[in-house]
């Protein structure tokens, strides 16, 4: 895509159905500058459409949000499932004292008037669905006989010597003081408020020099000041007057209906032609409405920008997005942090406002559905109808549902059948595989009779790569290997089956179509190769031993601590319960202070193998905490996950951190997951000048399925290995028993990598051995004797 003479690369994020006759779209777009854009296009001739301006509190004075407003006016049979925020709005509540948020611009919504136009340029829609845009002018009078004067101003102040008239949209009251005549009327039967067309109307009630007359729904004030109120004084209660609003548009008066506000500028979009001289140049966040050169179809768009993510743009180039999307005229709407698109299925705005929240505003525009409520899906819709795979290539299909009036019930459809010629590939539950040789087509069925389809341009594989370097597995689930493959430079996932595999050392584990099946720790290369085209990577195969070990290197030195500094926190290893053989204690002092805390910190720390849950093993010492978080880092990730645990107060507490809470642990590139801090929100009701700690033992790892050993404890029945910690080389263990007997003695690191191997024979009920020089650490110690295996957790210093 072409903007302002810059050529961007279009990423299209979503493009689907979202109402009766309406589509959203969001692009990315990259280049020389960063942008999100976000479109819905609707076409005004379905029969379920109607287009709606609403004022927030639907009053000219306050703010409401889209998507408050939306929730709002919603019922049955009239759901407003798609919007925008609409013009600029007052922020300064200069009049009347203490209210803001009344729009700039001519404004009407259900074809009564709300405020006449001035220099800003509109976008109306009339009573059949016709919208414009431009400058709008107006005139309007009353007449009572041959007696004639002019309606000056519609909801806005009365002035010396003007008649106003007042309805609804100025909330209750009139908002006058009492210099003036105020006169109550009522339309006749058969008459409905409108423009462009002589209204009858019955005066029901006259007040002189009062002021802020009540206006009921559905009737209006007339109020004048002065020669106005002279002229309103002739009135008796009963009387009937001509009301007429003139209202025209480029020579067109049509019975508009609804009409929001924009800018001053010239109108950025016109007849096709985009605004290049009149230009708003600053790179900002942008809302623009418009229509196609049918005047059937209405375009919105919003751009985010003042982020990182999407910079925002100028009015041209707002005007040539517009237009890329098929509108022939355009208006430019509020912006900065007013920019919003509401869509009711995503729950809420679908971009992101520069505020960081929904701003509400003085008014917005929506499109509404009459469709009947009808919760059966007849129709679905693929996420994409035309797919390129590489042969091989996997693909799961996703589906849109919508019923017979084309109202959006699901984004996922579930319980969706596949079927396809062989000649294409075969289908495995949700998922289709190109195992075939030629192009064809999917048919997707839902509940026996709705379908779709999807074709498939099959092509030969001219790329392939293993998506992950290093794996790590275990013997309690097989592992198939990810493979993508390209045909065009898009790498899609194709079946791991498809490939040769080799293995380089099968005693750690082999490869069966395409799935790793663990056999004994160790780490190893495993091969893939399809024709020519190959990769490898490597495997790591890390059974726990036991269903509870602690993450490792468990090591004080590796512990930092921040808390707030009233606290004077210090980290030690005082004070740590008794039976602790190690841990990290944070001893403070209470002072009174703003939001107390303390955070501790070790990014040494990460899993071994494939964890199910993280325990943090904790001794309180009473300290009441209002709040605890867990950070913690999958691998290959700049970013933390977080675990929130909520108030609580103990001693001795354990954490539990069930991972697949946190990070999707189909996933295999989250591991090793390193822990990063745990971060305590305390409570002030400890008492000042008391001494209390925060005691940390372990951060454990359970694994489901694995039964339990107990290795994380240095000593076990049959043996004692000593020195433990061990400072020096030498090793010696001991046999409880006494009796001499050879040994097997192996000792692991987590990783599963086996460090050294010696054959030993005690004496004295003693085997002693020179251990390699090993890097400070927690190792396995694995001892078989008289055909019993016991490991201890050894750790060297």
């Amino acid at each position: 895509m072409v903007i302002d003479g810059l050529t961007y690369n279009v990423d299209t994020l979503e493009n689907h159905l979202v109402g009766p006759g309406s589509r959203y779209t969001a692009i990315r777009l990259t280049g020389p500058h960063k942008q999100n854009v976000f479109f819905l296009k609707t076409d005004l001739k379905n029969p379920y459409i109607q287009f709606r301006q609403v004022l927030g509190r639907d009053s000219l004075y306050g703010t409401e949000s889209p998507s408050s407003i939306a929730h709002r006016k919603s019922t049955e049979g009239t759901v407003y499932f798609a919007g925008t925020n609409g013009d600029f709005f007052d922020t300064s509540s200069a009049y009347p004292a203490g209210f803001n948020g009344r729009p700039v611009g001519g404004n009407m919504m259900n074809s009564e008037l709300a405020q006449i136009f001035n220099t800003c340029n509109v976008f109306a829609v009339d009573e059949n669905g016709i919208p414009g845009s431009g400058n709008m002018a107006y005139s309007g009078n009353v007449k009572y006989g041959t007696a004639t004067a002019s309606i000056t101003s519609v909801n806005y102040t009365r002035e010396t010597n003007a008649l106003v008239l007042f309805n609804q949209n100025q909330g209750k009251f009139t908002k006058t003081n009492q210099y003036g005549t105020e006169a109550l009327i009522e339309l006749l039967p058969g008459n409905t408020w409108g423009v462009n067309k002589t209204l009858q109307a019955k005066v029901t009630a006259i007040e002189t020099n009062i002021g802020n007359m009540a206006i009921p729904a559905g009737k209006a004030v007339l109020s004048g000041n002065g020669t106005a109120a002279t002229w309103l004084n002739q009135l008796a209660v009963g009387d009937e007057v001509e009301i007429s609003f003139s209202m025209t548009m480029d020579g067109e008066s049509l019975p508009w209906s609804q009409i929001t506000g924009g800018d001053t500028r010239a109108l950025m979009l016109k007849n096709g032609v985009v605004e290049t001289n009149d230009v708003w140049t600053s790179l900002d966040p942008r809302t623009a409405i418009g229509y196609t050169v049918s005047r059937d179809t209405v375009i919105f768009c919003v751009v985010d920008g003042r982020s990182g993510v999407s910079e925002g743009v100028t009015t041209k180039q707002l005007a040539q997005l517009m237009q890329s999307a098929g509108a022939w005229t355009a208006i430019n709407l509020d912006g900065g942090g007013s920019s919003c698109l509401y869509i009711d299925s995503y729950g809420g705005p679908v971009n992101v406002p520069s505020d960081g929240s929904e701003r509400p505003c003085g008014n917005s525009v929506f499109v509404v559905s009459s469709a009947p409520s009808d919760p059966v899906i007849a129709q679905i819709i693929p996420y994409q109808d035309y797919i390129t795979l590489p042969r091989y290539g996997e693909y799961i299909p996703q589906f849109y549902g919508y019923n017979q009036y084309g109202t959006f019930l699901d984004k996922d459809v579930q319980n969706v059948t596949l079927s396809c010629d062989p000649s294409l590939g075969t289908v495995q539950g949700n998922k289709f595989v190109a195992t075939g040789a030629q192009s064809g087509t999917i048919t997707a069925t839902y509940n026996g009779t709705v379908t779709a389809a999807i074709y498939v341009n099959l092509l030969p594989v001219d790329a392939m790569k293993i998506r992950l370097d290093t794996v790590i597995v275990d013997s309690r689930s097989d592992y198939s290997i990810e493979v993508q493959a390209s045909s065009n430079g898009n790498m899609v996932p194709i079946a791991s089956s498809a490939l040769t595999w080799t293995v380089d050392d099968p005693a750690i584990c082999e490869v069966i179509e395409g799935s790793v099946k663990a056999l004994q720790n160790g780490m190893t290369r495993v091969h893939g190769g399809l024709g020519d085209l190959k990769d490898s990577l490597v495997v790591s195969v890390q059974n726990p031993e036991t269903n509870r070990l602690p993450m490792t290197p468990f090591q004080f030195s590796d512990w930092t601590i921040s808390a707030s500094s009233q606290l004077n926190a210090v980290l030690n290893t005082n004070n740590l319960p008794i039976e602790w053989s190690n841990g990290v204690a944070a001893n403070f002092t209470f002072a009174a202070g703003r939001a107390p805390f303390i955070r501790l910190y070790d990014n040494q720390l990460q899993t071994y193998g494939l964890p199910d849950t993280l325990k943090i093993v904790l001794n309180m010492g009473g300290v009441p905490v209002s709040n605890a978080y867990v950070y913690l880092q999958p691998n290959h990730s700049n970013t933390t996950v977080v675990q929130n645990f909520g108030a609580f107060q103990s001693t001795d507490i354990e954490l539990s951190i069930p991972l697949d809470g946190i990070i999707d642990v189909t996933d295999r590139a989250n591991y090793p997951l390193k822990f990063d801090n745990i971060y305590f929100m305390l409570e002030t009701s400890m008492n000042a000048g008391q001494n209390y700690t925060i005691a940390l033992k372990d951060i454990v790892q359970i694994y489901n399925g694995v039964p339990y050993t107990g290795i994380q404890n240095p000593q076990t029945v049959r043996f004692s290995v000593y020195p433990n910690p061990s400072t020096g080389r030498e090793i010696n263990i001991r046999l409880e028993d006494g009796q001499e007997q050879t040994l097997h003695v192996e000792i692991y690191t987590l990783s599963g990598q086996r460090a050294q191997a010696e054959t030993l024979k005690s004496q004295g009920g003693v085997a002693n051995f020179i251990r390699k020089d090993l890097q400070p650490g927690i190792y396995l110690l694995r001892i078989t004797g008289n055909n019993q295996i016991e490991t201890v957790k050894l750790i060297v210093k």
